[in-house]
This record gives structure tokens, C-alpha cells and sequence, in this order.
């Protein structure tokens, strides 16, 4: 199959590299940290939006926040000129309303997917991601030979838009987590224990989750760092998503405002 790519960072090189070594063919943005990787592997690259766009049967986007979206999606941009019968499936966790926006300003015939993922770096060079899929199920089917090579679990979630929802849900629960769990090992030094030793002993009890998990290392602010940049970006989201459509999320008001500081 055709494969369009714009967005190269970490895990969208590793993404455009499972979908290579499936023997799709692939035409890239060339920009990113991993260009020099995609080509070495056989991707073509390309330094206008809309050759990527033009030439492919599915065309992913893996970019960081709306904003990057709407840069490359605008009118006259790569939106534009996707072929009929081609699939976009959008990446980026972001809008809901933005997922529907795009599903309605696509040129006739071409179909829009919001497909979220759940993993890092390391699951995708596995193939092991979760993707939350919202839009018709006739255009994921066209697209899942591709979305499979990055991931093993394609979940079918709704109409366009439903994938952006329940990711950002699942980044807030997540979010939650690790402030929480942030707090409880700092807790745990209080009390004399070695936090990295009680996050492994958690980790194998009933308060054991996915956050406390990235603990186990006893680095706990330099984790905390890492991922603050992503739970700042899509707790926002979340928010003016809510905004957007009546969801009642003040029960998460502490880690709204915690991420809310920047």
C-alpha cells in the first residue's frame, strides 16, 4: 500500500519504520528526528506537504498538538490533496472537534480517522500499541493493514471524534495516577522507606498501576519531567474539550490545576 507520513519525531519514526519493514511504501515530510532513519530505510522524502498528500492511498499524521494539525491541514494544504478513496488517520491526540472538522472539510471521497494511540517508543518499535479508532468503519478496514504494523490492539470506538475523547479521558485518568503516585512515594521517604523499593512492592499489590510502574526506578522527578510536557498539552485539551461538550470533570480539579500551571 501507499503511505503518506508527516511527522517524524520519536515515535512517529518508529511508527513510519514498522510500516517500511512491512513492505508498505512510504513517503515522508522530510522533517523530523528520525528522517534520517525513515530514508536509510528505504522511505522516499519529500519537502512539500502536499506531494505526500497526493500520492498515497493512506496518509498518517503524528504531530504533537492541534495547532500543528491545522498548520498542515489547512485549505489549500495536504487536506486538499489526498486522492479519493484515500484515508487520513490522524495521530496527534487532540480535539474531538477538530477530528470532525477535518471529516468535514475532506475533498469527496476521502475518509478521516482519528486514531489515538496508547505506548512509547518501545512499544511501537514492537508493534505493540493500542490504537483508539473513532470514524466509519469502512475507512478503518481500508486502513488497518497499516495501522497494524505499529499496533496489536485496534479498538473501534465510535464516529469520528470518539477516539480523541476517550484517549484524552485515558490521559486524565492517567495523568491522575502519577501526580498521585508522585505523592505517595514522597509519603513513603516520609515514613524512612526506600521510594523505589515501595513502588515495586506496590506494583505488586492492589494499588499497583501503570504510573507507579514508571517509578520503580527511584528517579521520581526527573520521570515526573519527562512526561509533564505531554499531560500539560492534553490535560488542556481534555479541558476545552469538555468545555466543548458538557463533560463534568471537576472531580479531577487537582490535577487540572496541577498540569494547568505549565
Amino acid at each position: 500500500m501507499k503511505v503518506g507520513w508527516i511527522g517524524l519525531g520519536g515515535i512517529g519514526k518508529e511508527m513510519a519504520l514498522r510500516v517500511l519493514g512491512a513492505g508498505h511504501e512510504l513517503t515522508a515530510y522530510d522533517r523530523g528526528v528520525g528522517k534520517a532513519d525513515v530514508a536509510a530505510s528505504g522511505g522516499t522524502m519529500v519537502t512539500d506537504y502536499l506531494a505526500v498528500a497526493g500520492a498515497c492511498e493512506v496518509l498518517c499524521l503524528c504531530l504533537f498538538n492541534d495547532a500543528q494539525v491545522r498548520e498542515v491541514m489547512q485549505d489549500g494544504g495536504a487536506l486538499s490533496a489526498m486522492q479519493p478513496c484515500s484515508v487520513l488517520a490522524v495521530h496527534t491526540t487532540g480535539s474531538p472537534r477538530l477530528a470532525r472538522e477535518l471529516g468535514d472539510r475532506a475533498p469527496e471521497g476521502v475518509k478521516v480517522l482519528d486514531a489515538c494511540f496508547s505506548g512509547g517508543p518501545e512499544d511501537t518499535a514492537r508493534g505493540d500499541l493500542t490504537l483508539m479508532v473513532g470514524g466509519e468503519e469502512a475507512a478503518l478496514k481500508q486502513a488497518r493493514g497499516v495501522l497494524a504494523t505499529y499496533a496489536s490492539r485496534i479498538n473501534h470506538v465510535g464516529p469520528l471524534g470518539a477516539g480523541q475523547a476517550l484517549k484524552l479521558l485515558n490521559n486524565l485518568l492517567f495523568a491522575t495516577n502519577v501526580k498521585q503516585a508522585e505523592e505517595i512515594l514522597a509519603m513513603a521517604a516520609q515514613q524512612g522507606l526506600d521510594q523505589a523499593l515501595a513502588a515495586q512492592v506496590i506494583c505488586q499489590s492492589s494499588g499497583g498501576s501503570m504510573a507507579m510502574g514508571l517509578m520503580k526506578n527511584g528517579i521520581v522527578p526527573e520521570m515526573m519531567e519527562s512526561v509533564r510536557h505531554y499531560m500539560v498539552k492534553d490535560v488542556k485539551a481534555l479541558a476545552d474539550a469538555a468545555r466543548d461538550t458538557g463533560i463534568d470533570i471537576s472531580s479531577f480539579g487537582p490535577t487540572i490545576a496541577h498540569y494547568s500551571r505549565g
